[in-house]
């Protein structure tokens, strides 16, 4: 956390309402009181116990204790470090993230490096499409594929000139050699340093925080490779990334939902027309780490690759790395043969909706019928034998056992076989064959965090410092009978003055165990204080609670024989004021 000035977090606080944040993920998120409340994020519940507090900025499930701020709500659910988090959530907060270089080590500043050099290439790349005179050929090339002028902003699409120009105004802002070959803009070639790309439109490749991490060219004739990406790199690997994805991540975390397609074209078509969950591998089958990474964000994807045998098959490939991971995944073909693309310029975004996504299939019977498609009809014993084996195969990958169960079912009728000879089947296949596409290690569960033990006059005191913590001045560690309360009353008083809106959060930050979690728990909990003057109630906890430890001091003098005759009085007094007080 040191690598950030500490003003600078607090400006992130202040700028980034939690409340905002949470609904990206959270859905739907209904008004309680002061407070708002949704089903817990961090696990499965039916009965929502997720509460979120808009005036301290912080939240807390009551069902598996999980508490914090806007930093640990993101670095808990998107399992980030705290300086992912802060990069994050300073993007939203349109607030400049400049790290302490000094403080890096080697290896981090040099990531710092190329970051920057990819964003001042990409800014420049774009440029030279806006303005430059050898860029007429390309700005005509994405007129033709009927590009808007929004597009080419959103995606800050750009253009590569034959002649090259980036290593020399790289070089002038102070990027050097190594820099520019380590960030695969440059390569040396007979010698001499040459770019990466030339002549070919560019698409800058962004990673789900926003940050340039590569570049994927395209020729705009008959050049090849048709499409080049940037070589791997410190930053870059093509396995790990889905271009488009950060661009419409916010609808794709509210809809859990997104939309995989084949190619940049398809992605900036579909976002065009108002499908922003749509984005795509780069030119690579899903992977893995794909997978993983839209788990982050959504529970369903839909498949959309080209309607060749190519794009069939990789659809399946991708559905199937997809299911072991734990996503409901479908796969749509689009009418016509067309790419996507070209679909949604011809015929619009309803129609793509009513007749390719509305008409998707489970991969399980699209499997099915993609191979019953290349057998003889009708199908031989041999051929439903075969069709049921690499099914099987994939109903197998599936987690969930009451789907395997039915989609099991549905292909023994969709073959005319038993479904107890499927099952056999299924596990007569070899352990090697099976689980073919490992799933992702799901995020560890949340810490369970033991109760702090609190006395209900303890409890009552912290609740109203909370509320108010300048009332933490007129507090004394004797007034508390547990840890919990004294480790939470010393934080709050350490946090004076208390002027900036997001102490809270930072309280938390203070805290750990038992006592952050009650100090959570407790900030959305005192919606019961909002009527009271939480000062003339602190008063009034204390007088009591001042007078019976008084007494108990004289009660104890008393029996030791030791009382003089000024405390007796003073004992006799204090029983008085607490007559009918006492517990």
């Amino acid at each position: 956390m040191g690598l950030i000035p500490a003003d600078t977090i607090e400006a992130i606080r202040t700028r980034v309402d939690i409340a905002e944040l949470v609904a990206e993920y959270v859905n739907p998120l209904q008004r309680a009181g002061r407070n708002l409340k949704g089903r817990c994020p961090f696990h499965q519940e039916k009965t929502p116990s997720f509460i979120v507090s808009p005036e301290r900025q912080t939240f807390h499930c009551f069902g598996c204790g999980v508490g914090g701020d806007a930093f640990s709500f993101l670095m808990k659910l998107e399992n980030l470090s705290f300086m992912d988090a802060a990069e994050k959530l300073a993007g939203k907060a349109g607030i400049k993230l400049e790290p302490a270089a000094e403080n890096f080590g080697p290896e981090q500043q040099e990531r710092l490096k190329l970051k920057e050099l990819l964003a001042f290439a990409a800014g420049f790349y774009h440029e030279l499409l806006l303005k430059s005179p050898e860029a007429g050929a390309a700005r005509r090339y994405f007129e033709g594929r009927k590009l808007t002028a929004e597009s080419l902003e959103k995606f800050q699409l750009g253009f590569a000139p034959r002649t090259g120009s980036l290593i020399k105004a790289a070089q002038e802002r102070g990027y050097d050699k190594g820099q520019l070959i380590k960030a695969g803009l440059a390569a040396e070639r007979e010698g001499r340093l040459r770019e990466y790309f030339f002549d070919r439109v560019l698409f800058p490749i962004r990673d789900a925080k926003g940050t340039v991490v590569g570049l994927g060219g395209r020729t705009m004739g008959d050049g090849v490779p048709k499409y080049l990406n940037s070589p791997e790199t410190p930053l870059f690997s093509k396995g790990r990334v889905l271009y488009g994805l950060f661009e419409g991540l916010a609808s794709v975390r509210k809809a859990r939902k997104a939309v995989l397609m084949e190619g940049y074209m398809d992605v900036i078509a579909a976002h065009q027309h108002g499908l922003v969950q749509a984005c795509a591998p780069l030119g690579t089958a899903l992977t893995p780490d794909h997978a993983a990474l839209l788990k982050r964000y959504a529970s369903e994807v839909a498949i959309v690759f080209d309607a060749d045998s190519a794009g069939l098959n990789a659809a399946v490939r991708g559905a199937e790395i997809g299911l072991a991971a734990g996503l409901g995944v479908r796969i749509a073909t689009v009418p016509t043969g067309k790419d996507p693309d070209e679909f949604l310029h011809a015929h619009g975004i309803e129609s793509f909706k009513k007749d390719c996504l509305m008409r998707s299939k489970d991969i399980a019977e699209f499997k099915t019928e993609l191979l019953i498609s290349k057998e003889r009809q009708p199908l031989s014993p041999q051929a439903k034998s075969s069709v049921a084996k690499a099914v099987l195969a994939t109903i197998d990958q599936c987690p969930d056992e009451i789907i395997k169960s039915e989609w099991t079912k549905r292909l023994g009728k969709t073959l005319g076989v038993p479904e107890d000879a499927l099952l056999r089947q299924m596990e007569k296949a070899p352990a090697h064959s099976r689980r073919t596409h490992e799933a992702p290690k799901p995020p560890p569960p949340p810490e369970k965090l033991e109760k702090a033990e609190f006395s209900t006059a303890d409890r009552q005191i912290v609740s109203l410092l909370l509320e108010s913590p300048k009332l933490s001045e007129k507090v004394k560690e004797q007034d508390l009978s547990s840890s919990a309360g004294v480790a939470i009353w010393k934080a709050v008083k350490g946090l004076s003055p208390w002027t900036e809106s997001s102490w809270s959060a930072r309280l938390l930050d203070q805290l750990s165990g038992a006592e952050k979690y009650a100090a959570s728990e407790l900030m959305v909990e005192i919606d019961n204080l909002k009527n009271v003057d939480p000062g003339a109630v602190l008063d009034k906890l204390l007088g009591r609670r001042r007078t019976q430890s008084r007494l108990r001091e004289l009660e104890t003098k008393l029996h030791n024989g030791t009382l003089a005759e000024e405390g007796l009085a003073e004992y006799h007094k204090l029983l008085t004021e607490l007559k009918g007080t006492r517990r």
